[in-house]
């Protein structure tokens, strides 16, 4: 995932994603994930501006039934490539790479990116039911005997309405 600063196109361009990165994020995380999609490259003046949104693929563990599947996110990228190193400037909260020639790997900022854009608490399905908090047992697969404590109204966040 490189990008030739000698041969790009003054103006806008497209900039074609494919590949995996390593994420690092540790156990019931993906080790590696898959990036897909297409970056906005403006190039302008003595920088180039790369947006867009990609589409990233891992092996993940449900934070509520601990199961293992395949999750979707989006990431979200903006990286700003200086031509001028002498320069302290950036643009805002995008990642910023300082080079004035030759290719430019992209791998480590889309890994931030990506990592970034994890969710917190990733779940396999909206209607997933977790385990049972006193039997450990699968609530989506098994039922168990188990009672349910009452659980306190203030702690319902489908009670919530933003």
């Amino acid at each position: 995932m490189k990008l030739d600063l000698d041969r790009q196109e003054w103006g806008r361009s497209a900039l074609p994603v494919a590949g995996e990165v390593a994420l690092g994020l540790g156990d019931g995380c993906p080790g590696r994930a898959g990036l897909r999609g297409d970056l906005v490259v403006d190039n302008v003046e003595s920088r180039f501006l790369l947006s867009g949104t990609l589409e990233a693929t891992g092996r993940a563990e449900c934070s509520r039934c601990l199961a293992e599947f395949e999750l979707r996110w989006d990431v979200p990228v903006e990286i700003t490539i200086l031509r001028d190193v002498e320069t302290d400037e950036g643009e805002g909260d995008s990642l910023v790479i300082r080079q004035r020639s030759g290719e430019v790997d992209l791998t480590e900022s889309l890994r931030e990116s990506a990592v970034l854009a994890f969710p917190q608490a990733p779940i396999c399905r909206d209607d997933c039911r977790g385990l049972c908090p006193a039997c450990g047992i699968d609530r989506n697969t098994d039922t168990c005997l188990c009672e349910e404590e009452e659980t306190d109204p203030r702690w319902d966040l489908s009670l919530i309405h933003i």
